[in-house]
């Protein structure tokens, strides 16, 4: 609960209190949750990114079991019919309340799942991964992370995925490994956008979330 004031034309100013609630509460943190995942990754240099180069296994971090029950079954069932549209062209039209479908990959950072909610990055399936287009460049240890990608551009082409539960706030686990979902995936994401910051940075509340 919050007071509130406000002041009319005549100058009479009228207190209220505000009702929030802690999903509510939640909604209002998601941007800076997403901002806090897209961090810059080490290397950073200039307009862009770069590793150091050194060959090296591509380790996935674990993904610990959630208990049953955690996650409704239908969030991993196949999205409704039609054509996924990619993270760049949604966000420029998106608003608050749109419904739509995205495909991307799972990025952005070198942990794009939050580790005790179920909320992770989505990129544009046009940015590709460090190293994509030479097979022999395996310089970078989490390629997933974009860090090759001028890191402006890469906030313009990434969104916030979140999962709810009944009470809309984000399910307290993390969705790393849950129907399939790892770093650097390529997934179709149906929902509802939640969230449009003045940054353009937006948050989809996912119903659905396949591995494509």
């Amino acid at each position: 609960m919050t007071d509130a004031t406000t002041t009319d034309a005549s100058g009479t100013t009228t207190r209220s209190t505000v009702m929030t609630t802690p999903a509510t509460s939640i909604l209002r943190c998601l941007p800076l949750v997403a901002a806090a995942l897209l961090a810059a990754c080490g290397g950073e240099t200039g307009d862009g990114h770069a590793h150091t180069r050194h060959g090296h296994d591509h380790a996935v971090p674990d993904a610990p079991q959630a208990p049953a029950g955690t996650f409704p079954a239908a969030l991993f069932s196949a999205p409704t019919a039609g054509e996924p549209m990619g993270v760049g062209a949604m966000k420029p039209k998106a608003a608050q309340g749109d419904r739509v479908l995205i495909v991307g990959r799972i990025g952005g950072s070198e942990q794009p799942f939050l580790a005790d909610r179920a909320m992770f990055v989505l990129v544009d399936p046009s940015v590709k991964l460090c190293g994509e287009d030479d097979p022999g460049d395996d310089h970078c240890k989490t390629p997933w992370d974009f860090c090759c990608e001028p890191r402006e551009n890469l906030r313009r082409m990434s969104v916030s995925v979140v999962a709810n539960g009944p009470n809309g706030a984000p399910i307290a686990h993390t969705l790393l490994g849950q129907g399939g979902l790892r770093p650097g995936a390529r997934v179709v994401v149906e929902g509802t956008v939640a969230t449009v910051g003045p940054d353009g940075a937006a948050t989809i509340a996912a119903e659905r979330i396949v591995p494509r």
